[in-house]
């Protein structure tokens, strides 16, 4: 429904057929048709088998086509963020690892063609901010692979929670909002509305038509509008902090802990050093987790060091928006990280892989590339500060 809203408002479904074939979804074909549910018009997108065999893949192999796939950088991190929050919170139902968490059970070439296709559709219409208002939920029950499991689905509520979305009561029975839904909601969105001078209206249509409620999506795009600099930000981003103290573990495996931590999903770990018991010299490590996340990352410290103890923290953050754009600098090609507050970009920087590879390459030093490419992408994309 997400990806019909989207298509009706103007994204045309080559882009999202290109986007899904770089990522090698070629077992299905996608088109749309139009529809009426309960009187209203709008978009249904149909998926069929096509002439190739239905793909068996697990989530890491799905990352990893999507980074492989050259498609811009904007959608790849959309894309590969929407899965990551699907993969943890699956992982974390059913006990499961990340990486292997298999598609089939999240509904294999669905979930891809949904998850790509939005995220192409958001980067066809330039998308910086995604909102969404409250999202309907009703109790009762929903049929899945995984046998009948309440709604809304447990999936569904984990991601939610997660966003702090705002819920209103929907019809019992339904399943309004579905987990890869929720992935897409809070990996490119956040709860809320911004003003805006409103371009573009697109309906999308799900199967069911029931003549008490439009079962449709609507999207609304639009440019920005308003004093941007008298929104004030809040610490509105949860996260938890988890701490441990490691006084008889070699910097070597420290480091390979704190590599582990970022790959099983933290947001960010750092390694302070410190001074233990009896003066020996130690070190604690920090890490910085999604809601939900922390008790797989906690076991995971216990398990892999000598620590005996784990100490957790809710720390909000305030977080200045970000994306990450290709940049063709005075010394190449680079992947730029621009950082944006109140809607103003306030300050660029390279991506470090990027500028070593054109250190190594060139043989330069790598401080001389990293000033250079800084200077060049400030000057490209920053504005003068008031």
């Amino acid at each position: 429904m997400l990806l019909a809203s989207l298509i009706d408002a103007g994204c045309p479904i080559g882009v999202v057929r290109e986007a899904l074939r770089a990522c090698g979804v070629d077992e299905v074909e996608i088109d749309v048709e139009e529809v009426s549910r309960a009187g209203l018009r709008a978009l249904h997108l149909r998926i069929e088998d096509g002439e190739t065999a239905a793909a068996e893949r697990d989530l890491d192999t799905a990352l990893s086509v999507i980074n492989a796939s050259g498609l811009p950088v904007r959608l790849r991190a959309n894309a590969t963020s929407a899965l990551t929050e699907l993969g943890m919170v699956e992982a974390k139902l059913h006990g499961t690892d990340f990486a292997h968490v298999h598609l089939h059970e999240l509904s294999a070439s669905d979930t891809l063609v949904d998850i790509v296709g939005v995220c192409a559709a958001l980067d066809w219409f330039d998308v910086e901010h995604a909102y969404y208002g409250p999202l309907p939920v009703g109790q009762g029950t929903v049929d899945t692979q995984h046998g009948i499991l309440p709604l809304p689905a447990p999936a569904t509520l984990m991601l939610l929670e997660s966003a702090g979305a705002t819920l209103i009561p929907g019809t019992d029975g339904l399943e309004h909002v579905t987990p890869t839904a929720a992935a897409l909601l809070t990996a490119t969105g956040k709860p809320g509305m911004a003003p805006m001078r409103l371009r573009h209206v697109g309906h999308g249509a799900g199967s069911r038509d029931t003549p008490h409620r439009p079962n449709i999506v609507r999207a609304w795009i639009g440019d920005a509008i308003g004093d941007e600099h008298t929104v004030t930000l809040e610490f509105d981003d949860p996260c938890v902090e988890l701490r441990t103290n490691l006084d008889d573990t070699s910097p070597a495996v420290v480091a390979d802990v704190m590599q582990r931590c970022l790959d099983a999903g933290a947001y960010d770990a750092w390694i302070v050093p410190a001074t233990m018991k009896k003066g020996r010299p130690g070190s604690i490590l920090h890490v910085l987790a999604p809601p939900g996340a922390d008790a797989a990352l906690a076991n995971l410290l216990l398990d892999v060091t000598p620590t005996l103890g784990v100490r957790r923290t809710d720390s909000p953050r305030m977080v200045a928006e970000r994306d990450v754009v290709d940049f063709e600098s005075p010394l190449g090609p680079v992947r730029v990280k621009r950082k944006r507050l109140h809607g103003r970009i306030v300050d660029a920087r390279p991506e470090l892989d990027d500028c070593r590879a054109i250190a190594l390459t060139r043989g330069v030093p790598l401080h001389h590339v990293i000033d250079t490419i800084t200077a060049a992408a400030r000057a490209a994309f920053t504005e003068d500060r008031p």
